[in-house]
């Protein structure tokens, strides 16, 4: 069996899970959500929903990701293997990943702690925080990418 090509297929799916997760929740439901729920409570108690459930998934994704990703570099020969474009991509997915863990542990908990004393617009502005976050995460996934299509098919250039 090809390891490589293995740990690249689930590599895949699961970035597309993260990032493509990240870009619905952020970019298409969260808005859509403050726009149609104007009252903090309700509001918070969707979000602290739809975001526990997120970060389960995230928990795999991530875990499959930091497997994959360095299993292809043992795979590969090591980091003294690595060329600039893969150098770039372990970097800033490894960025990314410590990115997801803060926003895990600091203002989902932060808005976990909120929901359950009832502070919904605690709530609320932890979301907002995670929104954020998650906005600088999707920034990051650009070249994070773009250096996983330059270190498979070669420099655009």
């Amino acid at each position: 069996m090809n390891w490589t090509f293995f740990a690249q297929f689930l590599h895949l799916i699961a970035v597309i899970l993260w990032i493509g997760g990240i870009v619905f929740m952020d970019g298409f439901l969260a808005p859509a959500l403050r726009r149609a729920i104007a009252q903090a409570e309700p509001r918070a108690r969707l979000l602290y929903g739809l975001f526990r459930n997120f970060f389960a998934a995230v928990w795999g994704a991530g875990s499959t990701l930091v497997v994959t990703g360095y299993g292809m570099v043992f795979l590969r020969g090591g980091f003294g293997a690595l060329g600039p474009a893969q150098w770039v991509m372990v970097g800033l997915g490894s960025a990314m990943v410590g990115l997801a863990l803060y926003i895990f542990f600091v203002p989902f908990l932060r808005m976990r702690a909120a929901v359950l004393r009832g502070q919904w617009d605690a709530a609320c502005v932890q979301a907002g925080q995670i929104g954020w976050l998650s906005t600088v995460n999707i920034v990051l996934a650009v070249p994070t990418l773009l250096s996983g299509v330059w270190a498979t098919f070669g420099a655009p250039f």
